[in-house]
């Protein structure tokens, strides 16, 4: 089985990594998965220019870590987004990969995968929920979605995600749901 980790956070570790992190715990139960992480606000990926370059030739014009990203994305049998939220939406560092994707936008690169999401928000998250479902479904794809909010409004405090064994546990069983999910469609 082939993972790809799109880590939206600029803090390494944090809230979202460590859910993606459990969740590898959950997926490696079943064996030794290929996994392959991209940490966005380490890569140099300059913005979609919207061009038609993709769609005229068959590749994006740009050449940058996106050439990376690329490859491992179409082969990739489970993409996992660790996206905290910023103002409601995911990081613009990986809203910046995400719009680069356009240009392997086919079936073959997104139809039969499962997209396990991964949100720690504050107030709101559900527009990156709507937007990946919408993705996954006209792809044929599965989506796998936890959310964790990982700030206390009366208290106005953040907690960190550690504090939810619920949700460490819950990322974790994700995990072995994905693999025993991916292992009865190959068999």
């Amino acid at each position: 089985m082939k993972v790809v980790v799109l880590h939206g956070s600029s803090r390494k570790g944090g809230d979202s990594d460590t859910l993606a992190e459990c969740f590898l715990r959950g997926i490696r139960e079943a064996g030794q998965p290929e996994v392959v992480h991209f940490y966005a606000i380490d890569m140099n990926i300059a913005h979609c220019r919207g061009c038609g370059g993709c769609t005229a030739g068959g590749a994006c014009v740009i050449e940058d870590d996106m050439k990376l990203v690329y490859p491992a994305f179409c082969d990739a049998d489970v993409v996992i987004l660790a996206a905290p939220m910023f103002w409601g939406y995911m990081t613009s560092q990986l809203k910046t990969l995400f719009d680069r994707l356009e240009a392997i936008v086919s079936d073959r690169c997104f139809g039969g995968k499962d997209f396990v999401l991964f949100v720690t928000y504050r107030h709101y998250y559900g527009s990156i929920v709507e937007w990946l479902d919408r993705v996954s479904k006209g792809f044929g794809s599965r989506l796998h979605a936890l959310t964790c909010r990982t700030y206390d409004p009366e208290t106005q405090t953040d907690m960190p995600v550690a504090s939810f064994p619920d949700k460490l546990e819950e990322a974790t069983h994700l995990g072995r749901q994905v693999a025993a999910l991916r292992s009865s469609s190959s068999g």
